[in-house]
C-alpha cells in the first residue's frame, strides 16, 4: 500500500529535499502564489500562509518560514531576512553587524501544518552568531552563521550535519513526532 503524499507549498528544491530527508514520507512539492502578511511574528505568517495554501490545494498541507533574530536589533530583522539578504546579501549583513560588540543571533523555522480541520505549529531554534566573513558554499545566510556548539557555519558543513542540528530539523522533527502520533505516516 503506497503512503499519500504530504503536500508542501515551496517553490524551494532544497527545503524540500531537506524535508524530505528528515520526514522521510513522500513529499509533494506545491509551488503556488501565496500572499505573505508582513509582521514579526514568524507563526501569525505562516498560518496565514498555510490556511491559504489549504484553501487552494485542498489537500493537507505544509509551509514553512524562517526568522534570522538578532540579539543587538532586538530580533530583527526576524522574519524579515529575505528581504535584507535581497537587497544587499550576507556582506551587507555583516557590514550592519560589524559596529555591535554582540553577534548572536536565533535562527527559527515556524512549519505551519493544515489537516484539512486545523492548523499546527512546529518551530524550531539554534542559537548562534554572525561571522565575520561568509565562509562555505550554502544559501540564505548559511555561509555568515556560525551555531555557538560548533567551529563551522552551515555552508561548512555536510548537509547531513546540518540537516542534524538547523532549526528546520528541529522543527521537522516535532512535525515528523505528530506525523507518527496520529498515525497517518508512518515517518
Amino acid at each position: 500500500m503506497s503512503m499519500k503524499p504530504l503536500y508542501f507549498a515551496t517553490s524551494n528544491k532544497q527545503k524540500v529535499a531537506e524535508a524530505q530527508a528528515i520526514l522521510q514520507v513522500p513529499i509533494e512539492e506545491v509551488s503556488l502564489e501565496l500572499d505573505e502578511i508582513q509582521s514579526l511574528d514568524l507563526e501569525q505568517i505562516v498560518r496565514h500562509k498555510v490556511q491559504q495554501a489549504f484553501e487552494k490545494v485542498k489537500e493537507p498541507v505544509f509551509v514553512d518560514d524562517v526568522g534570522f533574530d538578532v540579539s543587538a536589533w532586538n530580533g530583527f530583522p526576524g522574519p524579515f531576512i529575505k528581504f535584507l539578504l535581497d537587497a544587499g546579501g550576507n556582506e551587507m549583513l555583516i557590514k550592519m553587524i560589524s559596529s555591535f560588540p554582540d553577534k548572536k543571533v536565533t535562527t527559527v523555522c515556524s512549519i505551519a501544518f493544515h489537516d484539512g480541520e486545523q492548523i499546527h505549529v512546529f518551530q524550531g531554534f539554534v542559537e548562534g552568531e554572525i561571522v565575520d566573513k561568509p565562509r562555505g558554499e550554502g544559501w540564505g545566510f548559511e555561509p555568515i552563521f556560525k551555531p555557538l556548539d560548533s567551529d563551522m557555519t552551515w555552508a561548512e558543513m555536510s548537509e547531513d550535519m546540518k540537516n542534524k542540528m538547523s532549526h528546520r530539523f528541529r522543527a521537522l522533527e516535532k512535525f515528523k513526532e505528530y506525523l507518527r502520533s496520529t498515525g497517518a505516516y508512518s515517518a
